[in-house]
């Protein structure tokens, strides 16, 4: 090379080599569940205490005499205290402490049932439903109560969006035994089961529950908000307060206007529900109230299962029974790609 000659040297970077594929995670649930005993109770009931037409100690002998493990007061705005129904009680049947919190919000009334709760709520005026939903379950939550939205569609008051500000509330009502609730909508409403799907789509994990909103033992009313229409069966081997209350925090437990299951299960990637009568239909949906897949009628002793699968966000299933009665089973997440779908 010429002395006082210059080189220069152009180095090229090798271009880095492209990325390891990741393999996708299969989609899995995101809680287990194995619920096979059950507790019959109702956690929705008023008395003449408010605008029943009936004593406390009438409605507690009607839901012991018909085979219900459990019972929860709720007149409006007074809270009921299982110690004052001690002799009324004993391991057969208990009875959960229970409130209506009976508000406005706007210009609509909005109720929400504190069970499990220590001392009265009360209710109050709001600016709006979700501001009276918001302050109503926050309370319950404060006490370690358990939360339940009531009757969206009574007085056409809730919708879903007011739903998701309930914070503390892990249940709300899908169906409901009094007349004027309309559970199963209207041509101006969805109904309640619709409106449960578009909160669980919303990330909000709430379980449906049955309930009575039983107002008439007398049957002098016409229609009658009467009982035996709706109720929970709660997953629990031992009738204990402390137990079904914990139960009910979970949502561990199915509803049902009279059909019976044997056993819930979920694993991690299968959901099983085996109805206890001959003739029922199992649907399983997910996200949006997308029916996913539908099995039955099934013969007596038989199961139903459906596998997870991505863009299911959510597994339930509804089961329909030969007599047209139904039950609604607990709503479980799904993860995909090692991500739990957003929730609130």
């Amino acid at each position: 090379m010429p002395a006082g000659s210059a080189t220069a040297f152009q180095w090229t970077r090798r271009p880095p080599p492209p990325p390891a594929p990741v393999k996708s995670a299969p989609p899995r649930f995101d809680r287990l569940l194995d619920m096979n005993a059950f507790l019959k109770g109702n956690l929705h009931t008023h008395t003449n205490r408010s605008d029943g037409d009936s004593p406390p100690e009438d409605a507690i002998a009607w839901y012991r005499r018909h085979g219900y493990a459990f019972l929860a007061i709720t007149d409006h705005n007074k809270l009921s205290e299982a110690r004052f129904f001690a002799s009324m009680q004993d391991g057969n049947f208990r009875l959960l402490n229970g409130e209506e919190i009976t508000m406005k919000g706007g210009v609509h009334q909005v109720h929400v049932n504190a069970i499990c709760t220590k001392t009265r709520i009360g209710g109050g005026t709001f600016h709006s439903a979700a501001e009276a939903l918001a302050w109503a379950t926050t309370r319950v939550g404060l006490q370690g109560g358990v939360a339940i939205v009531n009757h969206p569609n009574f007085d056409r008051g809730l919708v879903a969006s007011d739903i998701l500000s309930s914070e503390e509330a892990p249940l709300l009502e899908v169906m409901s035994g009094h007349p004027y609730v309309y559970s199963l909508g209207s041509a101006t409403r969805p109904s309640h089961e619709a409106i449960w799907d578009s909160v669980l789509s919303g990330g909000a994990r709430m379980m449906g529950v049955g309930v009575d909103d039983v107002h008439h033992l007398r049957v002098d009313a016409d229609p009658p908000a009467y009982a035996g229409r709706a109720w929970v069966q709660v997953s629990a081997t031992r009738n204990d307060p402390a137990v079904l209350c914990d139960a009910l925090k979970k949502g561990e437990l199915y509803a049902s206007t009279g059909v019976v299951l044997e056993r819930i299960r979920v694993t991690e990637t299968t959901y099983t529900v085996w109805p206890a009568e001959n003739g029922a239909t199992v649907h399983f949906y997910g996200k949006n109230g997308r029916l996913l897949a539908t099995h039955g009628p099934l013969s007596e002793g038989d199961a139903a299962s459906y596998d997870v699968a991505r863009g299911d966000g959510y597994v339930r299933a509804k089961v329909i029974g030969a007599d047209d009665s139904a039950a609604w089973t607990p709503a479980v997440f799904v993860i995909e790609d090692g991500h739990e779908l957003a929730t609130r």
